[in-house]
């Protein structure tokens, strides 16, 4: 063989190989690796959110998804299913997705503010719609984002109008206009229910249902039983799922902590020294829970009379708080700095055993639980603690 053709053919196989590579390089994707793909017209900004697979401090930023004149192709790696919840920059210029209200104090985080969309290992996302005064853009590309898109196209119009009636009583000064708002709000958000009511008792496979149900059951819009009987129509093909899980804990929640039944059994090492806690190690005193977080305005300043009560009865009464939403080092700085010396456990929205807001179906904070020296329920409080402490005062000083 001359040098003209072992040339040809070492450059061929060259190429063929370079290529073979290519391709190789191409297709060795990452095996939790997902994608989202698409375009949000009007959008001028980025959208922001937590990566559930990363832990995050008060100094940490949010993941970045970002946008150029509103199209998007981001890719990341993911564990599991997870529902991803991103927000526009609340003071940059797409936040009239967040309904400022007259003053420019806080907002109205409306759901229709968020982009929401379903990521887990292999997900192909597909994103469209536009940002106007809310985000009328939702997922597609697999059947629990089509879920999530369903529900979120029936709700978020209304949601968008509920927010904009209520900006609108922030600035309005006739008393007559206010209440014709109210009135409409009202009427908008009970067709709302009943519709979303109407949509996951017609689509039992879907998820984005089963995470709207528990989103409802949380803000208190659906009664127990009404929420049981969807529950039970929901497809046991979704019960791997979180949304699916979430929902059963706090059905389980809404039977099992009715007054005069025994305290849902709590062991845990979800505390802050990290040692085991049995509930059942408080037998023969009376038990004050304490639902709470730092962020938590009502809660933080219920806290130096929950001391005063704890140490006043301290013979008959045990404090137990459970916190929500903080970090155990936040917690414990917090907890240090005031001398509040009770035990604290730590909610977990990502272990079904220890999300305890779900598991005693705790629907706002503060919430406190009056538990009695045989272990059983005396009475659930939310918001203000004075009636729980009146009423632990009674029971003390028999």
């Amino acid at each position: 063989m001359n040098r003209f053709f072992s040339t040809i053919l070492l450059a061929t196989f060259t190429m063929v190989f370079v290529a073979s590579c290519n391709s190789e390089k191409k297709e060795n994707k990452h095996p939790n690796q997902f994608t989202v793909d698409g375009e949000i017209k009007g959008l001028t900004g980025d959208l922001y959110f937590r990566h559930p697979d990363k832990e995050y401090t008060r100094e940490t930023p949010p993941d970045t998804l970002k946008f150029i004149n509103g199209k998007i192709h981001f890719s990341d790696t993911i564990s599991k299913l997870t529902l991803i919840r991103a927000y526009p920059s609340f003071t940059g210029p797409d936040n009239k997705l967040f309904k400022i209200p007259k003053g420019g104090r806080g907002m109205f985080p409306v759901k229709c503010g968020y982009l929401m969309f379903y990521a887990f290992p292999g997900a192909k996302i597909t994103i469209q719609g536009e940002a106007t005064d809310f985000m009328n853009a939702y997922p597609s590309g697999d059947q629990f984002n089509n879920s999530l898109a369903a529900a979120n196209k029936l709700t978020f119009p209304n949601y968008n109008k509920m927010g904009n009636l209520a900006v609108q009583n922030t600035y309005e000064t006739d008393s007559i206009k206010m209440k014709e708002n109210d009135v409409i709000s009202e009427e908008i958000f009970k067709k709302n229910t009943e519709d979303l009511i109407a949509h996951i008792k017609a689509n039992p496979n879907s998820l984005g249902g089963a995470w709207y149900l528990n989103d409802m059951l949380l803000r208190r819009q659906i009664d127990d039983d009404k929420a049981e009987e969807l529950f039970t129509n929901l497809s046991k093909d979704l019960s791997e799922y979180e949304d699916y899980k979430n929902v059963a804990s706090r059905i389980e929640g809404t039977k099992s902590t009715k007054e005069g039944f025994p305290v849902p059994s709590i062991k845990t090492t979800a505390t802050l020294d990290g040692k085991e806690f049995d509930i059942n190690s408080l037998r023969g005193k009376y038990v004050l829970i304490d639902f709470w977080g730092i962020w938590c305005g009502p809660c933080v300043a219920e806290m130096p009379q929950v001391k005063e009560f704890q140490e006043k009865h301290k013979e008959k009464l045990v404090v137990l708080g459970i916190n929500s939403g903080d970090s155990k080092e936040k917690i414990d700085e917090f907890v240090k700095k005031h001398d509040y010396t009770w035990r604290q456990l730590m909610s977990d929205k990502a272990n079904t055993s220890d999300n305890f807001v779900n598991r005693f179906n705790v629907q706002g904070f503060p919430t406190k639980f009056i538990i009695d020296p045989r272990g059983n329920i005396v009475k659930k409080y939310l918001g203000g603690g004075e009636d729980a402490f009146k009423l632990l005062e009674e029971l003390l000083n028999k």
